[in-house]
C-alpha cells in the first residue's frame, strides 16, 4: 500500500492528475451500461481465443486458463471448504476486478492518456495487466492482453469505470464456474 501511496502523491503533486473534479472513478449507472457490460462480456471470449491462436503457445485457450496450475483459479476451485470457497470466489470476481480496474483503466490508462495518444495508452494498460497476472509457464500473457483491450474499451466506449468493473467481474466468474465443472 506504501507504493500506491507515493504513486497517488506523485501523480497529484508533479503531474496534476488528480483535479478537485476529476471523474477518474466515475460510477455512472446510466441507461448504457448494460449495454456496454454485455457487450464487453460477449467480446471477451473471442479476445480471448483469438489472442490465444496467435500467441507463440496456442494451446493455452480458455481450457488451458482454467485448468493450468498453479493458478488462482486452479486453487479456487480445489477447495472444499465452503466458507473458503465462497471468499475465494468474492475475491477472484468482486474485490480483484474492482482493485485491478481501478488500477489499470481508472488510474494507470487515464494516466497515460494523459501523455500519449489512446492508441498507444490502452496497449500499454493492457501489457501491464497481462503482466501483473504473471508470465510463468501456464499464464498466457498475450490472451490477457487482449482481456486488457477489451476491459479498456469499455471504460473507454462508456466513460464508466463501473462498466469495465463488472465486465472484468463477469469474466472471472465464467472462468471460476468453467474451472468448477472441471
Amino acid at each position: 500500500l506504501a507504493w500506491v501511496g507515493m504513486a497517488v502523491r506523485l501523480l497529484s503533486d508533479e503531474l496534476g492528475f488528480f483535479a478537485p473534479r476529476s471523474a477518474w472513478l466515475r460510477l455512472d449507472w446510466s441507461a448504457s451500461w448494460l449495454r456496454w457490460v454485455l457487450c464487453g462480456a460477449a467480446a471477451c471470449v473471442p479476445a480471448f481465443e483469438l489472442a490465444s491462436s496467435l500467441a507463440p503457445s496456442p494451446e493455452l485457450g480458455l481450457g488451458a486458463l482454467a485448468s493450468a496450475a498453479p493458478t488462482i483459479t486452479a486453487q479456487i476451485t480445489s477447495l472444499d471448504d465452503g466458507l473458503a470457497f465462497a471468499l475465494s470466489v468474492f475475491t477472484a470476481c468482486a474485490s480483484g476486478p474492482f482493485l485491478e480496474e481501478v488500477l489499470y483503466r481508472g488510474f494507470l490508462l487515464r494516466a497515460l492518456r494523459q501523455h500519449m495518444p489512446l492508441g498507444l495508452a490502452a496497449p500499454a494498460s493492457a501489457a501491464l495487466f497481462a503482466l501483473h497476472h504473471g508470465t510463468g509457464p501456464g499464464q498466457p500473457t498475450l490472451p490477457l492482453a487482449a482481456l486488457g483491450l477489451v476491459f479498456s474499451a469499455t471504460f473507454v466506449g462508456s466513460g464508466n469505470l463501473a462498466v469495465s468493473i463488472l465486465t472484468h467481474s463477469l469474466w472471472n466468474l465464467r472462468v471460476v464456474a468453467l474451472s468448477r465443472l472441471r
